[in-house]
C-alpha cells in the first residue's frame, strides 16, 4: 500500500482533491435528481473550483452571470432560428462578445458549454428544456463553490513564512562556509557552492510560488514585506557566490586586518539581517544595535579598502576587495530597505 501512495502523493494537491470531490458530489446529486445530463453539471463544478477563496467568489459571480447571458442568447436563437451548426456557432460568438463587453471573461469557457448544451434541443418544450439544462449548470457551479468554501484553503502566509525561514537558515549555512573558506577559498569546491546556493534558492522559490498562489487573499502590506524579505535573501545567495569568486581571484585572505575586518562586517550583516527578518516574519522587535554595528563595521572595512587602493604595491588587491565591498553594500542596502518597509507597516 505504501508504494502507490508515494507515487500518487505529488499529484494529490488540495485543489485536485477539491475538484475530484466537487465532481463526485455533483454527479451523485444530479443522478439522484434523475438528470440525464449530470456530466455537464460536473464540468461547471470543475470550473468553479479555484485555489483561493476570493478567486472562487469572483469566478462564481462571473459564471452565474455568464450562464444567464449564454442561456438567454441560446434561447432566443433557438426559438427564432432553426438549430444548425452555423446557428450554434453564431450563438457561441454572440455570447462571447457580450461577456467581453460586460467584462465577464472568467465565464467564457462555461458560456460556450451553456450555448451548445441549450441549443442541442428536442423539438418540443424548448423553454422548459432550456431552464432544466441551465439549472443543471447552476447546480454544478453551486456544488463546486460550496466545496471550495468548506475545504480549508492552504495557509499561504504560513507556508511562505516557513519557506523564507528555511531559506534564511540555508543562507546562514552558506555564509558560514564562505567565512571558513576566506583563507583558502579553493577548498570550497564549486560543486558544493552550487549545491548550497540551490538549497537556499529552492526554499525561496517555494515561498515566492506560495505568495503568487494566494496573492488575492494575502493583505497587500504583508505580501509586500514577505516578497521583499524573499527578494533580499535571493540577493544574499548571489552575493555570497560573487564574494567567494572575488576572494578566490584575489588568492585568498591570509590572517591579518583585511580578513578580520571582512569577517566582522559579514557577521554583523548576518546579525542585522536576522534581526530585520525576525521583524518581517514574526513581528519581533528589531534590534537597533544590529544596524549600528553593521554600518560601523562596513565603514571600517571600507576605510581599510580605500587605504589599500592608495598603496601602489597593494592596489590590485585593494581593487579586488573594493568589489567585495560593493557586494556587501548591496546586501546591506537590501536589508535597509526591508527594515524601512517593516517600520512603515
Amino acid at each position: 500500500m505504501d508504494f502507490p501512495l508515494r507515487v500518487l502523493q505529488p499529484f494529490l494537491g488540495a485543489r485536485i482533491v477539491k475538484t475530484g470531490l466537487a465532481v463526485f458530489l455533483t454527479l451523485v446529486l444530479l443522478h439522484r435528481l434523475g438528470s440525464s445530463y449530470a456530466t455537464f453539471g460536473a464540468v461547471a463544478a470543475v470550473l468553479a473550483v479555484q485555489p483561493a477563496i476570493s478567486k472562487a467568489r469572483e469566478t462564481f459571480r462571473q459564471q452565474l452571470l455568464g450562464n444567464a447571458v449564454a442561456g438567454l442568447v441560446a434561447t432566443l436563437l433557438g426559438m427564432w432560428l432553426p438549430v444548425t451548426p452555423l446557428t450554434m456557432a453564431l450563438g457561441a460568438i454572440l455570447a462571447l462578445g457580450l461577456l467581453v463587453r460586460f467584462r465577464l471573461t472568467e465565464a467564457a469557457g462555461l458560456a460556450v458549454v451553456v450555448v451548445l448544451f441549450v441549443m442541442d434541443r428536442p423539438e418540443h418544450d424548448f423553454l422548459l428544456y432550456t431552464l432544466e439544462r441551465m439549472g443543471i449548470i447552476v447546480v454544478g457551479m453551486a456544488v463546486g463553490f460550496v466545496v471550495n468554501r468548506l475545504i480549508r484553503p492552504p495557509d499561504v502566509l504560513g507556508r511562505a513564512r516557513a519557506e523564507i525561514a528555511s531559506g534564511e537558515r540555508a543562507v546562514d549555512q552558506f555564509m558560514e562556509r564562505l567565512l571558513l573558506s576566506l583563507g583558502a577559498p579553493q577548498e570550497y569546491q564549486k560543486e558544493q557552492i552550487k549545491r548550497d546556493a540551490a538549497r537556499a534558492q529552492e526554499h525561496l522559490a517555494a515561498a515566492r510560488a506560495a505568495l503568487d498562489l494566494g496573492e488575492s487573499d494575502v493583505p497587500p502590506a504583508q505580501a509586500a514585506v514577505l516578497r521583499q524579505a524573499n527578494s533580499s535573501l535571493f540577493v544574499f545567495v548571489e552575493a555570497i557566490m560573487d564574494v567567494h569568486k572575488l576572494v578566490l581571484e584575489a588568492g585568498g585572505l591570509p590572517h591579518g586586518p583585511e580578513r578580520e575586518l571582512l569577517t566582522a562586517v559579514l557577521r554583523s550583516l548576518q546579525r542585522y539581517r536576522a534581526s530585520v527578518l525576525g521583524q518581517a516574519l514574526h513581528g519581533a522587535a528589531a534590534d537597533p544595535d544590529a544596524a549600528r554595528s553593521f554600518h560601523s563595521a562596513l565603514a571600517a572595512f571600507g576605510q581599510r579598502v580605500e587605504r589599500l587602493v592608495d598603496l601602489r604595491d597593494r592596489r590590485d588587491f585593494g581593487l579586488q576587495l573594493h568589489l567585495v565591498l560593493a557586494e556587501i553594500r548591496h546586501m546591506g542596502w537590501r536589508v535597509d530597505s526591508l527594515a524601512r518597509l517593516c517600520g512603515q507597516g
